[in-house]
């Protein structure tokens, strides 16, 4: 049986504003401990007697870019993740000092994948992001709540985007991991098992939300 992650406890940096997204509630309703304040400075004087599993700083809803308060934490807590939230046309596509930097508007759904992103598991057999689930001993994989066994040529090239999130692969490295041969000039068997990957995994393989199709690259691992 796949092991269920742990729930965390959140600092939240979030300012609450009428007619706009506040995340406060909706992830102590799916079973945070969330300490929130209302500013950086605030924030920073809670950290004397309470250490969080990961930062969130809302950024938007303070009204600016949230690097500088993500300097802070970084300096103070080096190895606690921070997730940035900013605003949709912020122009911020990568910062020394964040993890993730999330673009409004978005679901609490989306947050809480990004933040199950950090959960360590207890039992290292297994390989979680978000929830996305895989046992490389058994080939098991769950996604929400879809389970099925995967062939091990699957099993492994869903374990090489489980282990570089977000990251754009190459067609060319994928097949040369996954069937291990340096030729790479036909890769459309490497296709067709993305395909069937997909059968397992999502809703609607025809509109692949999880691994994604990156143009003139290859595929990613969009979670």
């Amino acid at each position: 049986m796949l092991q269920e992650p742990q729930l965390q406890s959140l600092l939240l940096i979030e300012k609450h504003r009428k007619l706009e997204i506040c995340f406060n509630d909706a992830l102590l309703r799916k079973g945070y401990t969330v300490l929130q304040v209302k500013s950086g400075g605030e924030g920073l004087v809670s950290l004397n007697g309470f250490r969080p599993d990961v930062i969130v700083i809302n950024a938007a809803s303070l009204r600016t870019n949230g690097l500088r308060i993500c300097s802070w934490y970084h300096n103070r807590l080096p190895s606690v993740p921070i997730i940035l939230i900013v605003a949709e046309d912020e122009p911020i596509a990568d910062a020394e000092w964040v993890d993730v930097i999330m673009h409004l508007p978005f679901t609490v759904k989306k947050l809480i994948n990004r933040l199950r992103s950090f959960v360590p598991t207890l039992n290292q057999d297994f390989l979680v992001r978000g929830p996305l689930q895989l046992n490389p001993k058994t080939r098991m994989v769950t996604y929400y709540e879809k389970s099925s066994y995967l062939t091990p040529r699957l099993s492994m090239l869903l374990k090489i985007f489980m282990e570089n999130p977000l990251k754009p692969l190459t067609r060319e490295e994928l097949f040369k991991q996954v069937w291990e041969t340096d030729y790479t000039e036909d890769t459309r068997t490497l296709d067709v098992h993305i395909s069937w990957l997909r059968k397992a995994l999502e809703e609607d393989n025809t509109n692949p939300q999880l691994i994604k199709t990156v143009r003139g690259v290859g595929y990613k691992l969009d979670l």
